[in-house]
């Protein structure tokens, strides 16, 4: 009887320590995250060799710099989960946080002009839209587990989002 219990037991540990690593997820480097996402808006954008060779190095450029304007507008965003904040601060937060965001797209506005120095207007659409996409497919890949296509891709979902892309 001891051994039945000890058995089960046993089981029921190694069941759910394969349940807790199925959910663990791999974490990419920001250089495999930066990877990543080139080809993938490379491929889905139509870029040539040289097109993508001279647009990723400023729109990652970009990307950075909002990043740390996005970084400081969260970091005091999170001080409103401070249960002792008072309401001014909460107007203080509200109002950076949209400044933020208006900051961003100015800067964002700032680069297109950059941009269209490399590429068209329809390629640069096709990134933004390549950029919906990649995050979608992120996010969605994150939550899945692994049991249902480790993490892959739809192949059906991505062509959703756009069609003209063979994967």
């Amino acid at each position: 009887m001891k051994r039945l219990v000890f058995l089960l037991t046993m089981v029921v540990a190694i069941a759910s320590l394969n349940a807790q690593e199925t959910r663990r997820r791999e974490r990419m480097t920001p250089e495999q995250f930066q990877a990543r996402q080139q080809e993938y808006l490379t491929k889905v954008a139509e870029l040539t060799e040289q097109e993508a060779k001279e647009f990723f190095p400023l729109y990652f450029e970009m990307k950075q710099k909002q990043k740390a304007i996005q970084d400081e507008a969260w970091k005091l965003f999170r001080e409103g989960k401070n249960d002792n904040a008072k309401e001014g601060s909460y107007k203080e937060i509200n109002d950076t946080f949209t400044e933020s965001q208006l900051n961003s797209a100015r800067l964002e506005k700032s680069y297109l002009e950059q941009f269209r120095k490399i590429l068209s207007d329809k390629k640069i659409y096709k990134i933004k839209q390549a950029e919906m996409g990649f995050r979608t497919n992120m996010v969605r890949d994150m939550w899945r587990p692994r049991g249902e296509g480790g993490g892959a891709p739809s192949r059906d979902r991505q062509r959703r989002h756009n069609p003209d892309i063979k994967m």
